[in-house]
């Protein structure tokens, strides 16, 4: 073999070589758009218009969203009877029977904030492509050998209701955008962080549900960086969340 043939074939091994320790090309995604691709996978534009049923912790809530307009509900019986929270885009409201009852304000921040919390954990990722959320893309990771785009989520402090002093944290696979764990900071009693596991997935209607396992840690620790400290044994459970008797009809109207 002459000297240019050589070296023309080292140039095609060296070529080759270098595709197969590159691998396939990859799509470099925004943080909206792998925002999109997990609702897109969770639900997509079944969560446009949906009534959804569950119950949760001898509670039960209704979530009715038709075209950006939603009503959620919780009700559960006391000994006063039965009690309804109902929260819609405008205001907040707690009937006990037929009677609305007036609240504190104190009240009133802490039953919105049991209502809403739950059905937007339930949902999720619904309504993370929302204008007064904040997407940003952080440095991808390996969660037990797997990929995962890892995004972090804000809220606006004009439009953003109580969570805009919170941070949460999606971490989303990279293959098939399904949100496989979660973290946020919170500032209520005190305040702390949690991270959560997805276990024991279940989809109604094409709209994908998933349980989790919730984790702390006892020490001061950013709920951006809990992937590590979950995979280094750091973290202590402290509950299941477990939806219960999930129903789902599409093309509900408010």
């Amino acid at each position: 073999m002459n000297r240019g043939m050589y070296m023309h074939w080292l140039s095609v091994i060296a070529l080759a070589t270098a595709t197969l320790s590159c691998g396939p090309n990859k799509e470099r995604l925004s943080a909206d758009q792998v925002i999109d691709k997990a609702i897109e996978r969770h639900g997509g534009e079944k969560y446009d218009n949906m009534e959804v049923e569950f119950d949760f912790r001898s509670r039960h809530f209704r979530a009715k969203i038709s075209e950006g307009q939603y009503v959620y509900e919780r009700s559960f019986k006391t000994k006063d009877g039965w009690v309804t929270d109902v929260l819609d885009n405008d205001h907040f409201k707690r009937m006990v029977g037929e009677k609305e009852v007036d609240l504190t304000v104190e009240n009133l921040k802490t039953y919105r904030r049991a209502t809403n919390s739950v059905i937007y954990f339930a949902l999720l990722p619904f309504n993370l492509d929302d204008p007064v959320v904040n997407r940003q893309l952080m440095k991808s990771v390996s969660i037990k050998g797997e990929p995962y785009y890892k995004v972090e989520i804000t809220y606006g402090n004009n439009g953003g209701g109580e969570e805009f002093e919170n941070a949460y944290v999606y971490w989303i696979h990279k293959e098939n955008f399904t949100i496989d764990y979660l973290a946020y900071s919170f500032n209520i009693n005190g305040g702390g962080v949690r991270f959560r596991e997805a276990v024991d997935i279940q989809e109604v209607q094409g709209i994908r549900f998933q349980d989790y396992l919730n984790y702390t840690i006892d020490t001061d620790f950013p709920a951006q960086e809990l992937d590590y400290a979950y995979q280094t044994g750091k973290l202590k459970l402290v509950s299941e969340i477990r939806l219960e008797n999930i129903q789902v009809k599409l093309n509900a109207k408010p």
